[in-house]
């Protein structure tokens, strides 16, 4: 540990944090609130995957559904004090934070309080080695690191069509998009798209067209894998069209209209058309649209641990109400095959959630990791020094009070770990 601790095994660190989005920073902001000192792996920058530094909201234009992510020009000082006519105008004007700028201010927030980030993938993880003791993390700049706690925030990639023009106009407010939720809103009052033939693509249709936006649901076969009622709300919707027996095989656009005075936006382009081609004889018609939401199903990152942690059927990592990953029924330590969790290491986000995705709801499991990780980090150097965590009063409930703002401040508490250190030092 570090010199927080007072251990002998520096070379061990207290936390390390595989993946950012709001999962990954904001386990990194209350580790790091912590004094633990967090290390997280978050991914390249410069690269277009699923594990792209910031995660999905890095190809989100405007968020519209994460509280207090907005932009206005009213003085929040004064807004208490402006008439409710006042209210009103100023209300009109509120935007949404791009998904860029979201990350940058979560990022910027954990590594004011003393996140160390690291921009790189992680290439190899060994959980089963010394499980319990510590876990060795390998990236691909040929870093090695040990650490006692893991929070595992690699998400799950949307799955995309696979055609070439894709990348072109994802993301920026380019047209192609995997959320309905995030960007939905932009589209009011337009024409878009929607790719699929599952639950998910009827949902994210008949979300779009109840905003009043005309919804094309362009499905490759004649019959759906949604449920029968799924399909009967989506046919009776006089918002929504459906196309059967077509792909979109290419896109269509023009120049960004920001592209000649922002250089964020200099090579990018906004849709105009798909191209849908019918499989069955290969013919092919434009369709113009204003966006292509893309709901064909999700993929967990969960590579990493395969073997070692526990998957569902659909490869989301399982893990149990103190988010400690479960172990793999196929475990390669028998050790650890006999634990009913992974000790010290934690699931939260995507990576473990099938149902909900919202960046509010992978934010909060980032927080309930990192008090569990706090937690297992105090009890373990409690148990080192000889001491009686429930002397010391070592929970999570007490931990999570102790991540109260104005209790902290105002009262001087300290995170856990330093009271077990002092503790032991008295």
């Amino acid at each position: 540990m570090n010199a927080t601790t007072n251990a002998t095994q520096d070379d061990i660190r207290n936390v390390i944090i595989i993946g950012s989005g709001p999962t990954g920073y904001t386990a990194a902001l209350y580790t790091a609130r912590a004094n633990l000192q967090p290390l997280l792996i978050a991914g390249s920058a410069d690269k277009k995957t699923s594990r792209i530094k910031g995660g999905q909201l890095m190809a989100t234009s405007d968020i519209e559904n994460f509280p207090g992510a907005i932009e206005t020009g009213v003085d929040l000082d004064t807004w208490a004090y402006l008439d409710e006519a006042a209210q009103a105008e100023a209300i009109k004007d509120v935007k949404g934070l791009s998904g860029p700028h979201l990350m940058t201010r979560m990022e910027l927030q954990a590594r004011h309080f003393g996140t160390e980030m690291l921009e790189e993938f992680v290439t190899e993880v060994d959980i089963c080695s010394h499980p319990g003791d510590f876990y060795t993390v390998k990236t691909e700049g040929g870093k090695e690191f040990k650490t006692r706690a893991l929070i595992v925030a690699t998400g799950a990639a949307a799955k995309t069509m696979g055609i070439p023009a894709e990348d072109k106009f994802f993301g920026k407010g380019g047209g192609v998009s995997t959320c309905a939720t995030c960007d939905g809103h932009s589209y009011r009052g337009k024409t878009v798209a929607v790719v699929g033939g599952g639950d998910s693509a009827m949902e994210e249709a008949s979300y779009l067209a109840n905003l009043g936006i005309k919804v094309h649901l362009i499905h490759r076969r004649d019959e759906f894998r949604a449920s029968k009622i799924m399909v009967q709300r989506a046919q009776k919707n006089p918002n929504i069209t459906i196309h059967t027996f077509r792909s979109i095989v290419d896109l269509k656009g023009k120049p960004h209209p920001l592209a000649a005075t922002t250089p964020f936006y200099k090579d990018d382009e906004v849709l105009t058309h798909a191209i849908l081609e019918d499989p069955r004889d290969g013919s092919r018609e434009e369709l113009a649209v204003d966006g292509v939401f893309v709901a064909i199903g999700h993929t967990p990152n969960t590579g990493l641990f395969k073997d070692q942690l526990k998957m569902d059927e659909a490869g989301y990592l399982e893990r149990d109400r103190h988010m400690r990953a479960i172990p793999s029924m196929n475990a390669c330590n028998r050790k650890l095959h006999a634990m009913e969790h992974v000790p010290g290491v934690f699931v939260a986000g995507d990576v473990s959630d099938h149902v909900y995705r919202q960046a509010i709801t992978a934010a909060g499991m980032g927080c309930m990791a990192a008090i569990e990780a706090e937690r297992y980090i105090a009890e373990k150097l409690a148990d080192e020094m000889g001491m009686d965590s429930e002397a010391l009063d070592i929970s999570t409930e007490s931990i999570a009070h102790s991540h109260w703002s104005n209790e902290r401040d105002q009262m001087g508490e300290k995170p856990m770990v330093e009271r077990v250190v002092e503790a032991a030092n008295a």
